[in-house]
């Protein structure tokens, strides 16, 4: 079904219409936000024919899943934009799709996300009494997508200290895996970001871009501000991630090797013992160690003061 809004200027309010179909000679007043949110493709069809859409944004504009892009054609511009979706980032279930196709008096819109809270704030605030321009529903958007990465980034910060804190007091695998987890996670968000960032770096860096006739040079600069700054916090937080696994895993090798040094020095202890056990417990008739009356005590003093001599050297050479 689609979703119409526009502004009566009689009553000073915004007036809301469920169509199946847009009429061939359909007149409201500017501006006008159409949600394909839940329409079909048969009509999502049908809408982007109506308005004469270029068959490559619409293309872009009915896909399930698309990296962010920025493209304009004719009249109208195509932003497509990830918002996060998940509550923190032990886990990415699906991002939140925001897909926008805008003129200087129309807006359609069509929003994939899984959280209704997030999903009606990416939608256009239609503010009561008061008219709003086509500029001012974009805008809201993108700082609504920002806004859905910085609230969770700023609460992993401190989940990120007290892990540090855990991890250097008693690390286990189970907190390394969820390490791992959280390093996957910001690895995808961060690759998001980028996308985005790079959109708005393009707009704010070219004077002739088509994001200039909608916007002013300042929004456009403070959302590339926005999302750079999401972006390399996603980056350090990744990285302090990936030093905590390296000192993990380092501090897991160094145990590891402490163990096995233990275990070379009592093996190499007990090998010359070895050797003398098993001379001795040879079964030759002309042996004729085996004939004194002491042999016995004299094989273990001998086996004694080599062990000892093995210690001691190891003292020696600081390896103990």
């Amino acid at each position: 079904m689609i979703t119409l809004y526009f502004f009566d200027h009689e009553s000073t309010t915004w007036q809301q219409r469920k169509l199946k179909a847009l009429s061939d000679g359909f007149q409201f007043t500017s501006p006008i936000w159409i949600d394909l949110s839940e329409a079909s493709s048969e009509e999502e069809l049908h809408v982007m024919q109506k308005l004469a859409i270029a068959p490559t944004m619409l293309e872009d504009f009915t896909r399930q899943r698309h990296p962010p892009k920025f493209e304009a054609q004719d009249d109208f511009s195509l932003l497509i934009l990830r918002g996060y979706a998940d509550p923190d980032f032990s886990e990415l279930t699906e991002s939140a799709q925001v897909n926008v196709l805008f003129s200087r008096d129309i807006l359609i819109s069509k929003i994939q996300c899984h959280d209704p809270l997030l999903a009606s704030q990416l939608q256009p605030q239609l503010a009561e009494k008061k008219n709003a321009t086509v500029s001012d529903w974009v805008k809201q958007v993108i700082l609504a997508v920002s806004a859905s990465y910085l609230g969770k980034l700023l609460i992993f910060e401190d989940e990120l200290s007290e892990l540090e804190d855990v991890m250097l007091q008693k690390g286990d695998d189970e907190l390394m895996s969820t390490m791992m987890r959280y390093r996957s996670v910001l690895r995808k968000v961060s690759r998001n970001l980028a996308y985005q960032k790079d959109i708005f770096a393009e707009a704010s860096y070219e004077e002739l871009h088509p994001m200039s006739k909608m916007f002013l040079s300042t929004d456009v600069r403070d959302f590339y501000e926005k999302f750079e700054r999401l972006h390399s916090m996603t980056d350090m937080y990744y990285d302090q991630l990936s030093d905590l696994v390296d000192g993990y895993m380092s501090t897991t090798s160094h145990q590891i090797n402490e163990r096995m040094k233990v275990l070379t020095m009592v093996s190499t202890i007990f090998i010359p013992l070895t050797f003398i056990a098993g001379i001795y417990g040879m079964n030759f008739a002309n042996m004729p160690e085996l004939m004194y009356k002491n042999g016995y005590f004299i094989a273990l003093i001998v086996m004694f003061f080599v062990g000892l001599g093995s210690l001691i050297w190891f003292k020696f050479k600081n390896w103990w």
